[in-house]
């Protein structure tokens, strides 16, 4: 099959938000994060290689594709290029099908268990830090990470290289209602703990309850005021040095290591 320019015009409107919502599609590229994404069982389409790329340095993922009969179609430069959102493209972009996730799919997930540990994310609009974020949540198996208005999609281009395989392994709910969200995470017996420079314990110090919801805000604005005050703690990691904040992946990432290793003492 040859990608026709109806085709192309149609996948290139996946590098913005609104067409990833309207056709349920986002694009992966790069040669290690399409790896990740057939690795990890994601719901990987087709995967278009740039005609002007040896495709030797792909055999991997050609191999790969053909045991999961995965079509892979060879575009010419121009046509690739349409689609491929970085200056130094690597000459391979898969595309995927979104996996629809809601909060109540959540709840009913999150009602018979006894540890659980969901993350919630306000204005949290860096690609790179939102991607950061989920790769430390998949790795210490989270529950679901949740995001408010104003946080970048985590099909965002920038978010899907930085994230690799973590967005096919996780549970992600976006868009949330905070209020609602809170109240109904209570409803189960979730503490709700905000992660702030103005913390009133510190993280070591805290005994995270066996269900908690951690929020955590922009590393420029923090956790805004409305939200804050449906928390039930807060917890702060104490500074030592100069810096006058913590990039918010890193600290998320802090946090996430400290409550797992209380549940493994």
């Amino acid at each position: 099959m040859t990608l026709s320019n109806a085709d192309i015009k149609l996948l290139s409107k996946l590098k913005e938000r609104t067409g990833r919502v309207e056709q349920s599609k986002f694009l992966i590229e790069g040669k290690r994060a399409v790896m990740e994404a057939l690795l990890n069982s994601a719901s990987v389409d087709r995967i278009l290689v740039n005609l002007g790329i040896d495709s030797a340095k792909f055999s991997q993922i050609y191999s790969l594709a053909e045991e999961r009969g995965i079509v892979i179609e060879e575009v010419p430069a121009a046509k690739f290029a349409k689609l491929s959102s970085t200056e130094t493209s690597q000459g391979i972009i898969a595309i995927a099908e979104i996996t629809t996730f809601t909060f109540d799919d959540l709840i009913s997930q999150l009602r018979s268990k006894r540890n659980a540990l969901v993350i919630v994310l306000d204005k949290v609009s860096d690609p790179g830090n939102l991607g950061t974020i989920l790769r430390s949540a998949s790795w210490f198996g989270v529950d679901a990470v949740l995001t408010g208005e104003g946080s970048v999609d985590i099909y965002n281009s920038k978010v899907v290289r930085s994230a690799m395989s973590a967005i096919a392994s996780l549970n992600v709910v976006q868009e949330i209602k905070p209020r609602d969200t809170m109240s109904k995470l209570k409803s189960l017996g979730f503490a709700i703990v905000a992660s702030t420079q103005n913390g009133k314990k510190s993280y070591s110090e805290y005994v995270f309850p066996p269900k908690s919801c951690l929020v955590f805000g922009s590393e420029a604005t923090g956790i805004d005021k409305r939200i804050f005050d449906l928390c039930d703690e807060s917890v702060m990691i104490p500074r030592i040095g100069k810096m006058e904040s913590l990039n918010v992946g890193v600290a998320c990432s802090i946090v996430m290591a400290e409550l797992i290793r209380q549940r493994s003492a």
